[in-house]
């Protein structure tokens, strides 16, 4: 059974820390597994993450290393035995220093090559994993940088057998790794010999680089293994530096308890090297992005890895392509289900409002559903996101429209029992012929100014007072014009322009204002809401354009890395990787808010016109 752990950060700014890493993948009869309690806790973390995993060969101190990351002595298991302890993958959430906003997640893989484990096929979904999920990957190897520690990243060049980038497979599809691999750390450990070439001491990246130079012949198949691996390195990973740390002490016994050791008892080179390293860390502006450039929160996180296992589990290759699909979809549904919560709990308040008038209702409306898109903007994702903008839409008119209606029917009930009652003399006379008699006008103007007055005072704030009386006046109209016409008393001016058409007029002008009003309401709602999209459609093609230059970046360097070693094919291939990088930066960038978003606008603005008062 595995323990539980917490997490220790409540919201975003927080102090965010698990108290001690946890398991969260494990291997059970070849397939591997997730832990309930490891996803529980990613998923409360709402902010942006620095995903760094750690991969090595076994007994070599990589949880050692990912301990001083955390800031703590002891956390991921530590032991000088021949044992390896690090099974699966280990996780530790941290806070990082001046960072307030992002999470710090290390993942500490077991080692490869443990002769306990001997399962070649587990390495390479464990490293496999740890590269798809980690935004910085750090290689942990020993001495320094020769054949056989090069030999230990084998599974690198198996990389394009073991993910697949779309459900579809391209020959390109290698080509697309360069955009969301994660930056390559290597980490030398107990170095001794001084880092020299040519008899010139040389900075550990100039070191590492020369260590990845190809050979010039290929014609024997070790060297065409030689440069496959190196190839591989460089064209996956060319975003890359390395850390050498000497020895930690000469002294046997300290060595063997150095988690518990002091940094004054410890070689001052090694602190100071460990110390850069975890500067470096703690520092660089690596945040964990899916392919197309959108940030990754522990939520984000959970649902990709939880794809990726679900594929390997199944037997399938891990489709980057088809993760990030899935992702988007389940984002954007959440995000969708949060906004709508929102809405209907805000909207079911004001429908117990007492004097409820349309003008009230539209602008409430319009202030929820504009506060409940926002709440789904900044939810979901820019993949996919059109067809849940338009269910967003669609269910808060449809919701508005069955409030109106329930709000409009009592209203108008209401209202017609006021001017049935203040009425209902007035009526009479009318039936009795009351009125039709010299002056008799006169006395209906006055009773009926009276019982209109009487009638707006308990009725102006309902949302159908003047529904109902406009609709009374024109109903009553031919019998109050007949008791016009026969008074003898009249005026002609009388006779060219009744009261009664006057207060008509006056009426439906009033209702022509509130239909102006609602239209300007329309439109501006209309406007914020078109607003939001093409900010959202802007902030996607940000992260792709982004991605795709940084990507570029890499690769025109490292074209001409081979251009200076005169490797003319591999610079002929890197050259083609560039350029298909360009196409995409390309294309990504040109991209307007095209017909698609401006179908989708369309739309809602035809959900918007059928608001009516």
């Amino acid at each position: 059974m595995l323990a539980r752990h917490s997490w220790q950060g409540q919201s975003s700014g927080n102090n965010q820390e698990m108290e001690k890493p946890l398991q969260l993948v494990y291997n059970i009869d070849g397939k591997l597994q997730l832990n309930s309690d490891a996803l529980r806790i990613l998923q409360s973390i709402e902010d942006p993450m620095v995903v760094v995993a750690v991969v090595g060969a076994a007994r070599t101190g990589k949880s050692y290393l990912m301990n001083c990351l955390a800031g703590k002595k002891k956390g991921f298991s530590v032991d000088s035995d021949m044992q390896a302890h690090t099974k699966g993958i280990w996780m530790w959430c941290r806070s990082l220093p001046h960072r307030p906003n992002e999470v710090l997640l290390l993942l500490d893989t077991e080692g490869l090559g443990d002769p306990e484990k001997g399962d070649i096929d587990n390495d390479n979904s464990i490293y496999s994993l740890a590269i798809l999920l980690s935004s910085i990957l750090i290689y942990n190897g020993q001495r320094n940088i020769d054949q056989q520690a090069l030999k230990d990243l084998q599974f690198v060049t198996e990389l394009s057998k073991r993910i697949q980038m779309r459900s579809q497979p391209d020959v390109s599809d290698s080509w697309d790794f360069v955009r969301f691999f994660p930056e390559f750390v290597w980490v030398i450990r107990d170095l001794t010999l001084r880092m020299k070439i040519d008899r010139k001491l040389v900075t550990p990246n100039e070191y590492l680089e020369h260590s990845l130079k190809l050979r010039d012949n290929e014609i024997r198949e070790l060297d065409k293994e030689y440069n496959e691996l190196r190839r591989c390195i460089r064209n996956h990973f060319p975003s890359r530096c390395c850390f050498a740390l000497p020895p930690p002490t000469t002294n046997p016994k300290i060595l063997e308890q150095l988690q518990e050791q002091e940094d004054k008892d410890l070689d001052e080179n090694f602190v100071k090297e460990r110390q850069d390293l975890i500067n470096y860390i703690h520092t660089h502006k690596k945040v964990k992005r899916v392919l197309g450039g959108q940030l990754v929160t522990g939520r984000r996180f959970v649902e990709l890895i939880k794809a990726y296992v679900g594929m390997m589990a199944d037997g399938f290759l891990p489709c980057v392509e088809g993760c990030v699909t899935k992702l988007a979809e389940v984002e954007n549904q959440a995000a969708l289900d949060e906004a709508l919560k929102f809405y209907n709990d805000e909207m079911k308040k004001i429908s117990e409002y007492d004097d409820l008038t349309m003008r009230k209702l539209i602008e409430y409306y319009n202030k929820r559903s504009k506060e409940a898109f926002n709440i789904f903007h900044k939810r979901s994702m820019n993949n996919n996101s059109g067809k849940y903008i338009q269910q967003l839409e669609e269910t808060m008119h449809s919701s508005y429209e069955s409030l109106e209606a329930k709000i409009k029917k009592n209203s108008k009930e209401e209202c017609e029992t006021h001017l049935q009652k203040v009425m209902s003399s007035l009526k009479a006379n009318l039936t009795s012929k009351h009125y039709q008699r010299p002056g008799g006008f006169q006395e209906l103007k006055k009773d009926l100014d009276k019982a209109i007055k009487e009638y707006e005072e308990k009725t102006k704030n309902k949302m159908e007072w003047c529904a109902v009386l406009t609709h009374f006046l024109e109903e009553e109209k031919p019998r109050l014009d007949h008791v016009q016409e026969i008074d003898s008393k009249l005026t002609e001016e009388q006779k060219r322009v009744s009261d009664l058409e006057k207060k008509l007029s006056q009426m439906k002008q009033e209702m022509e204002k509130k239909e102006q009003e609602r239209k300007a309401a329309e439109e501006q709602r209309a406007k914020e809401i078109m607003e939001q999209i093409e900010k959202k459609f802007e902030e996607g093609k940000k992260y792709s354009v982004d991605e795709l230059k940084e990507a570029m970046e890499h690769m025109r360097s490292e074209l001409e890395k081979y251009e200076v070693e005169g490797r003319k094919e591999d610079a002929r291939r890197a050259q083609q990787m560039y350029e298909y990088l360009e196409k995409l930066y390309e294309k990504a960038r040109n991209r307007i808010f095209g017909d698609f978003m401006r179908s989708l606008c369309d739309f809602i603005k035809s959900i918007l016109k059928k608001i009516s008062p």
